[in-house]
């Protein structure tokens, strides 16, 4: 058992050393090799150490190299006071980024140790088949309601409806694949959650477009039809009680098993306030905040103040302002004990955040290098007018899902796709001279296709951290969940394509191709599941 971290560390270090070994002759290489190296690097040591810190670590240190080789003036003033390094850690959308999420982490920590949310699930008794469907509608509706967090989601969910779903005869592979569904899809859609100020970040850093970031984001939540189609696709699960794959035989095992002797949760002594409260203070408190602390420099009109206030500077601010007040909520709520502990409680579900944030800080080094080296406008001259752009999403969702399901990270795979993605649809809309229209409407598509990219690994990629804490929390193996959940990830991924970016692609407007292809999807499920 002890050597294993170093042969971890060997099996690392091996790819690590070839890499920076091969960086030498690529120098001699023509500049588009030489620009394009350094995400090569990353895409190639996230396919092999499926490590995406370590991959993101070595692909800035190649980056710097090439910046070193190609103009020495450039690498210096990087580095410089007003340079990119310090310009990208010093951002207000990135530092007040990493604490708001640290907040929330903390939040959701102490929600899930007061235990308020378990009340709701414990009422059910009888075994019936409409029961279970009940039981498994308020699993969902809980997912969508803790949407400030998907690994707390996970964690909460599966813990509080595992007692339930065995006294109800629903297999733990069939719980563990609604909570991971309703986790990253969830907080990837949420405009407040963990994720949300790092979605803010990327758009406000990269995107062509000067519309405010936050209106970006909300119109590209209509494109991103995997975690959409995926909601959808859990939802018509339940209703229709259709199953696919060998999660057919797990729910089958299950039922028709005899009835075993499970422990009748305890009443809590909680109540819902202390976990409905500090969610309420968060969404009040932040258009509050947002609202309250801008301030224009002239008079202007109500609607106009508040287009104003939500593209101003002070947006991060308001987040760290309503994260930390819902914190306090949480905390003053906490139902007895000592207040050492519930403290304790939210440092660790901040801690347990640290990773994710790592690899953030090193996705914003490795963009401020992508942005200093050019490498859009590369990728751009190189794929030239032979690839059409309206087909930019679908190829940004298909490498999205690989990267993400190799990785296993989706932060992992937004801090390399967005720098690489936007850009490039600037870049090529800027060289076949397309209307600004046109680029309006791609680059929301860009991000959703980014945006489920990475959520399409959170669910079904065995070394992602979701995967692993919805499958611990749920009571089942990583592999048996991995197994069990994988066609219906499938199947929203393929419906993605064929719903939803390729029918953009031909012109239809993203919102059409939402309704059209959600129907699509609950026709076929309809008739599906009444053939089985």
């Amino acid at each position: 058992m002890k050597d294993r971290p170093a042969r971890k560390i060997g099996r690392n270090m091996l790819p690590a050393g070839a890499s920076l070994f091969l960086t030498l002759p690529v120098l001699f290489l023509p500049d588009w090799v030489r620009l394009l190296w350094p995400a090569f690097t990353a895409l190639a040591l996230v396919f092999t150490t499926r490590r995406a810190a370590f991959s993101l670590g070595m692909a800035c240190l190649n980056a710097l190299i090439v910046l070193w080789w190609v103009d020495r003036e450039s690498f210096l003033s990087w580095f410089s006071g007003d340079g990119g390094l310090l310009g990208t850690l010093t951002s207000p959308w990135h530092s007040y980024a990493l604490l708001f999420t640290l907040l929330l982490g903390a939040m959701s920590a102490v929600i899930e140790k007061s235990g308020g949310l378990s009340r709701i699930l414990q009422g059910t008794t009888t075994i019936t088949a409409r029961a279970r469907r009940r039981f498994l509608k308020t699993v969902l509706g809980l997912g969508l309601l803790c949407f400030f967090d998907g690994l707390a989601n996970a964690l909460m969910l599966g813990r509080v409806a595992r007692p339930v779903a065995d006294r109800l005869r629903v297999s733990r592979a069939y719980l563990a694949y609604l909570v991971d569904t309703t986790s990253s899809a969830v907080a990837c859609l949420a405009f407040l959650s963990t994720w949300v100020v790092t979605q803010l970040g990327y758009i406000s850093a990269h995107s062509p477009l000067e519309t405010a970031p936050y209106l970006q984001f909300l119109s590209s939540i209509p494109c991103n039809y995997y975690c959409l189609f995926g909601l959808l696709i859990a939802f018509l699960s339940i209703h229709h009680s259709w199953v696919i794959g060998p999660m057919r035989t797990r729910e089958a095992s299950v039922k028709d098993s005899p009835e075993a002797s499970v422990k009748q949760p305890q009443p809590d002594s909680s109540n819902l306030r202390s976990a409905l409260v500090p969610i309420a203070v968060l969404l009040l408190a932040l258009p509050l905040c947002i609202f309250l602390l801008h301030r224009p420099p002239e008079a202007l009109p109500f609607s106009e103040r508040i287009q104003s206030a939500l593209n101003a500077s002070t947006v991060p601010l308001a987040f760290v302002i309503a994260s930390g007040a819902a914190l306090l909520a949480a905390c003053f709520l906490f139902p007895g004990g000592p207040r050492w502990r519930t403290a304790r409680t939210g440092l660790t579900g901040a801690w347990q955040l640290a990773p994710a944030l790592g690899i953030l800080l090193l996705a914003w080094v490795l963009g401020s290098l992508f942005s200093e080296l050019g490498t859009a406008d590369v990728l751009s001259r190189a794929l030239g007018d032979a690839f059409p752009l309206r087909l930019l999403p679908v190829g940004v969702f298909v490498v999205g899902c690989i990267m993400s399901f190799v990785s296993g990270t989706s932060w992992g795979t937004m801090g390399l796709l967005m720098p690489l993605a936007l850009p490039l649809a600037g870049a090529m809309a800027g060289a076949q001279e397309l209307p600004a229209d046109a680029l309006s409407d791609l680059v929301p598509a860009v991000i959703g296709a980014v945006f489920g990219g990475a959520v399409f690994g959170d669910h079904c990629s065995p070394y992602s951290d979701t995967t692993i804490v919805s499958a611990l929390a749920s009571g089942v193996t990583t592999h048996e969940h991995t197994v069990t959940q994988l066609p219906f990830a499938l199947y929203a991924a393929v419906a993605t394509i064929l719903l939803g970016y390729v029918p953009v692609a031909l012109g239809l407007a993203s919102w059409l191709a939402l309704l059209s292809g959600g129907g699509v999807i609950a026709v076929i499920i309809s008739l599906w599941a009444r053939k089985s």
